[in-house]
């Protein structure tokens, strides 16, 4: 009898596991990953339910739900991406379609779905191969949350930042007015901690985001990182410290925090191609990189829902978008592509950088595609060493090298057909090349220097042979 119910007890136990969310993990989120990044209210309206909406109200919900997502999981999957960023689902109050006014740190949105549809959607993700990543805000709270009234001892004491050199004042200071967490309460890291855990545990996620990283003070991101990682090892975290120097961002690894967005790559990509600076602040940020102690951990980026869209300030938007993707595929750290980049979406400052989703390809989605095949099928973009390329004014090139393999990112930045003749940082014994984006392209490569003449605002992904 005893054996009759260690056995049953046993099969039990099996069967829980195969039903539970986690039973269909995949790998964990690593440099061989794509992002795709989706503001959930604005991608595809799937479940029309009774919660009010309106497309024509820029600041208000549009009606994009999970349930859009997962109907949308192929398409995304068909672009060559591996995982799913999504803006915050927990409930809001009125007006936070974005996700980040919270009012309910344990309950979905109901402009969203449900707690079921959000598990539905992992589980779709995971059928996929794909993995999904929430986004999750623990610096602060919406204006309206319960806490803010019943917990006043929760919150610093109201104050606007004012002074953005003054860290303290950053950490503590209410962000846009939002009811600013203080996590030195240990009721309060509980909570959070507890509240992350949850998500993790009922859902299966496979990452998180974490959403003003330097708005919270490095104690305290240590606490809740190491909380994670306790119960889930590979779990990935990737912090956003909104900010320019790649050592100010360094500083934040010590927390335990996988990886982050790579703010001063944005605006090396920003500055070079759509504001036409020149080379210079592009290499500057590859250099920059140096300082990352997990380099192919960081997010590289050439938008989101923070920003301009990056074709926004272009007058020719199609061939500096795709050289900015070009950059993003083969350099090192995890591409993040924002929802719409594929087909050169339009928008300027917040909230217009969030319209709404349009599935209709074009070309740029078709590069896209091409690009994250590249990706995927040379180890030298995703685990290679980097190595600048002085093209002078009109250019721009690096190497990426791993064991044996090398390729060649070259940018004509100019307006006018130019030909480049350049030294390789690692000659080895390569004598030729192959355009893996364009194979028609020609160039030749004698004593380690290659030579090749390029169109004007073009890209070239050359594999050394």
């Amino acid at each position: 009898m005893r054996r009759r119910l260690t056995v049953a007890v046993f099969m039990i136990s099996v069967l829980l596991l195969i039903l539970s969310p986690l039973a269909s993990a995949v790998e964990p989120i690593g440099p061989t990953d794509l992002i795709y990044f989706i503001m959930t209210d604005r991608f595809n309206d799937a479940a029309p339910n009774e919660y009010y909406a309106n497309k024509k109200d820029a600041s208000g919900y549009h009606g994009g739900d999970l349930q859009g997502i997962i109907e949308k999981l192929d398409y995304i999957n068909s672009l060559g991406f591996t995982a799913i960023w999504i803006t915050p689902v927990v409930d809001n109050q009125p007006g936070g379609y974005h996700g980040y006014w919270a009012i309910d740190f344990y309950k979905v949105e109901e402009h969203l779905g449900n707690l079921d549809d959000l598990k539905r959607l992992v589980e779709e993700a995971h059928l996929r191969g794909m993995k999904v990543i929430l986004d999750v805000v623990i610096n602060h709270t919406g204006s309206l949350h319960p806490f803010v009234y019943d917990k006043p001892d929760w919150f610093h004491a109201k104050r606007l930042i004012t002074d953005w050199n003054d860290q303290r004042q950053v950490e503590d200071g209410w962000l846009a007015g939002l009811p600013d967490f203080d996590q030195s309460n240990p009721q309060v890291m509980e909570y959070l901690i507890d509240m992350a855990l949850w998500w993790i545990d009922q859902t299966g996620v496979d990452g998180f985001r974490l959403d003003t990283v330097k708005h919270v003070q490095k104690e305290y991101l240590t606490k809740f990182a190491y909380a994670i990682k306790a119960r889930y090892p590979d779990f990935y975290l990737v912090g956003e410290v909104f900010d320019s120097r790649a050592g100010f961002i360094e500083g934040y690894s010590m927390t335990g925090i996988d990886g982050f967005l790579d703010f001063p790559m944005y605006y090396g990509i920003s500055d070079t191609l759509a504001k036409d600076k020149g080379p210079e602040a592009l290499e500057r940020a590859v250099i920059s990189g140096s300082l990352y102690s997990r380099r192919n951990l960081m997010g590289t980026f050439i938008d989101n829902h923070d920003v301009p869209r990056f074709v926004n300030r272009l007058d020719e938007p199609v061939r500096r978008l795709e050289q900015a993707l070009a950059v993003a595929m083969t350099y090192t750290g995890i591409p993040v592509v924002y929802y719409g980049t594929e087909i050169a979406l339009p928008g300027g400052n917040d909230p217009d950088n969030r319209r709404d989703m349009v599935f209709e390809e074009n070309d740029v989605t078709e590069t896209l595609r091409r690009l994250t095949k590249i990706r995927k099928q040379n180890a030298e973009l995703v685990y290679g060493g980097i190595d600048l390329i002085g093209l002078g004014a009109y250019g721009f090139a690096y190497q990426r090298t791993y064991e044996g393999s090398s390729t060649v990112l070259l940018l004509n930045l100019g307006d006018e057909a130019r030909e480049f003749s350049f030294v390789l940082p690692y000659a080895s014994a390569f004598s030729s090349f192959e355009d893996l984006y364009d194979p028609s392209v020609k160039g030749t490569i004698s004593n380690g220097s290659v030579t090749i003449t390029t169109a004007p605002k073009s890209f070239y992904i050359l594999k050394l042979k």
